[in-house]
């Protein structure tokens, strides 16, 4: 069977695409049928990140509403579009509708923890490559992808502190700037851990954001990287 695709055959991007939309398309938060309150509320306790118990805005319906939104563009990404989605979800459901002003949304979306985003991430990338079937594996091993990469942000005061912009650019002239590290899965795809950090200073290259990864890696994994990271020092921190 040939590995390549005609020209006739749909791109995976695209397959992506149309699942995607279809999942996207039902009225309301389409994450409250595959993510539960319970898991959601279970992790967020555990990093003190609950809040918006007995309001509108509590947790699960924020985790819900934000991943919906970050998986949009154009209008469909705004923040008004995003609480008009939750005001649906809120009728379908018998609870409390909120207005249409987009303040109180966005407040409770700067509430949300990011240790608990990434544990709940992990987690569930995690169960779904314990439940990968055999034939997604590699000769039976966990194949396991690292990729760096980098990636922009707002030019704020805190983000130009905590990531400064790169040396090549003037001051004021650039935008702050990470680098980061994730491991990947390659039966599903998933991302099963990252590593963030500033582009430039001590510690901040990407084998050593790689190195803050290894908890991630089991037994009999199978590592693939770029020889970038071809080392004896990785190789014997992997044995």
């Amino acid at each position: 069977m040939s590995d390549t695709l005609s020209e006739s055959s749909p791109s995976r991007s695209n397959s992506f695409q149309q699942v995607l939309d279809s999942f996207l398309s039902p009225a309301g938060l389409p994450f409250s049928e595959l993510l539960t309150a319970d898991r959601i509320t279970r992790i967020f306790a555990r990093h003190k990140g609950l809040f918006g118990t007995h309001g509108v805005y509590s947790t699960a319906i924020m985790v819900w509403s934000f991943l919906g939104q970050v998986l949009r563009d154009g209008k469909e990404a705004s923040c008004q579009s995003a609480v008009a989605r939750v005001m649906t979800f809120c009728k379908l459901n018998g609870k409390k509708v909120p207005t249409a002003d987009t303040r109180n949304y966005c407040r409770a979306r700067a509430k949300l923890s990011v240790p608990a985003l990434r544990e709940l991430s992990g987690e569930i990338a995690n169960e779904l490559e314990e439940a990968a079937e055999e034939d997604w594996l590699w000769k039976g091993r966990h194949a396991k992808l690292i990729d760096g990469f980098t990636f922009t942000m707002p030019d704020t005061e805190q983000n130009q502190s905590e990531f400064p912009q790169a040396d090549t650019q003037r001051p004021g002239c650039g935008l702050p700037i990470a680098r980061a590290v994730a491991i990947l899965s390659l039966a599903t795809a998933c991302v099963l851990d990252a590593a963030i950090g500033p582009y430039k200073g001590k510690q901040a290259s990407e084998t050593a954001l790689l190195r803050t990864l290894f908890g991630s890696l089991k037994p009999n994994d199978v590592v693939v990287c770029d020889r970038y990271h071809c080392s004896f020092m990785l190789i014997a921190a992997l044995n």
